[in-house]
């Protein structure tokens, strides 16, 4: 289970390699769309002094409606350009 692997990785670099490594094995439409929608999430977090998004409250909605641990989200927002290989 990704879950279990995934928090057995100490050093932040190892977890955002193995992310990253997992989104890269998806299919070409889920990964265009994970990440389409992780980019728009993004921009709405750098706007929350207007909308109250914080990177918390977009993960509080976003992170059981897409099934997507907690840590494992917040890791996709905030390390976005190497978990997406930008």
């Amino acid at each position: 289970m990704l879950t279990e692997h995934y928090t057995d990785l100490v050093e932040p670099q190892e977890r955002i390699d193995e992310l990253a490594f997992l989104i890269s094995r998806l299919p070409v439409t889920n990964y265009s769309l994970l990440r389409a929608l992780t980019a728009h999430l993004i921009l709405i977090v750098q706007n929350s002094d207007e909308n109250k998004m914080t990177m918390r409250n977009v993960g509080i909605v976003f992170s059981p409606t897409l099934g997507i641990p907690a840590g494992v989200f917040s890791l996709m927002l905030g390390e976005f350009n190497r978990v997406f290989s930008v």
